[in-house]
């Protein structure tokens, strides 16, 4: 069986900043998460576990170009007795990069799941998400209705849907060929300063991340520059910048919601966006509110990273009220950090 293994040298991407300060710092026991790393077929998969170790843990999953540092200010307001297994997704964080040449398809996300669950061996997987994360857990979801006890999407639930999708494949198969040949390159990408790094953190999706919580996106982001001392260039793959290429149609996702059985927890952000027709959404969500044992739908204050700018007590107890009624609905023992240790 393979084994979780604690990060070391070898194991961290070659550019990550998390440093070993930082590494021996999350294995104290006054940290709340310990850094683990999740064999894969290309690399390793890194995240933090949360909370206790004897319990299956809730997978969260971050958003587009952001790592699981995206949910380090809610995840200390839920339940302790909870476990949470926050991870970066490939060629974002300090998880593997996937082969040069390879596509970052979505699909390529739900193998990582499927990977995860093998590993740990858990019979049923509990999923988080936020944005790309959310429509990545619902996805899975939605692939496999049996496997999944329940599900919580934040500003990202049903793939979105384009009008005019032949354009949008060729365009980002375009821009995918040119980042290619730029990461064929092994040139140091553009390097700026912290105070500029925030900014680009910030300014996507109207200002989504508050400067003054971007630093949780940017910890496992960036790595100091060789060229411009004193500087620091991003470390997530730059293929990551062509876009997923997802091709579902709105009658197949209407049709597809019908099979999500299971508990579904989703929060829309007031001052998110939709990036489609916003009537798909509520179209997909009034068949979930019929099909699903527990549709659990909140609007919240905020922009696309409310869950990081504002996880106040209102937002924190709808997570908890939703976990406190499905978490332990099923048997947790199976699939723990404590049992694959042994």
């Amino acid at each position: 069986m393979l084994r979780p293994l604690f990060m070391s040298a070898v194991m961290f991407p070659r550019r990550c900043f998390l440093s070993f300060q930082n590494i021996r710092r999350s294995l104290c026991t006054d940290k709340p998460w310990q850094e683990i790393s999740v064999p894969v077929p290309w690399g390793q998969i890194s995240g933090k576990w949360w909370g206790p170790t004897n319990v299956r843990p809730i997978l969260c999953i971050h958003g587009w170009q952001d790592n699981c540092g995206t949910f380090d200010r809610l995840l200390p307001l839920l339940q302790k007795n909870v476990a949470f297994l926050a991870i970066d997704l490939p060629g974002h964080g300090c998880s593997s990069h996937l082969p040069l040449g390879m596509y970052y398809h979505f699909t390529n996300y739900i193998i990582t799941i499927k990977s995860i669950i093998r590993h740990f061996n858990w019979p049923k997987i509990s999923l988080m998400g936020h944005s790309l994360g959310g429509i990545t857990s619902y996805t899975y979801t939605m692939l496999y209705p049996d496997n999944v006890d329940f599900v919580a999407c934040i500003d990202g639930a049903k793939p979105m849907t384009r009008k005019r999708t032949i354009l949008h494949l060729a365009n980002e198969i375009t821009k995918f060929v040119k980042n290619n040949d730029y990461a064929m390159t092994n040139v140091e990408p553009p390097s700026y300063t912290i105070e500029e790094i925030k900014k680009k953190i910030h300014a996507p999706n109207k200002g989504s991340v508050y400067l003054e919580f971007a630093h949780y996106i940017m910890e496992r982001n960036i790595a100091p520059s060789k060229v411009n001392p004193g500087k620091y260039y991003f470390t997530r793959d730059p293929r990551l910048k062509s876009g997923e290429l997802l091709t579902f149609s709105q009658s197949d996702l209407v049709e597809f919601a019908q099979n999500i059985k299971c508990p579904i927890f989703v929060i829309k952000a007031r001052g998110g966006s939709y990036y489609e027709a916003k009537e798909n959404f509520y179209e997909v969500l009034d068949v979930l509110k019929r099909s699903s044992v527990d549709c659990d739908f909140h609007y919240i204050e905020g922009t696309h990273h409310a869950h990081l700018n504002n996880p106040n007590d209102e937002l924190a107890q709808l997570f908890r009220n939703f976990i406190q009624k499905h978490y332990y609905s099923e048997d947790r023992s199976i699939g723990s950090l404590d049992c694959i240790r042994l």
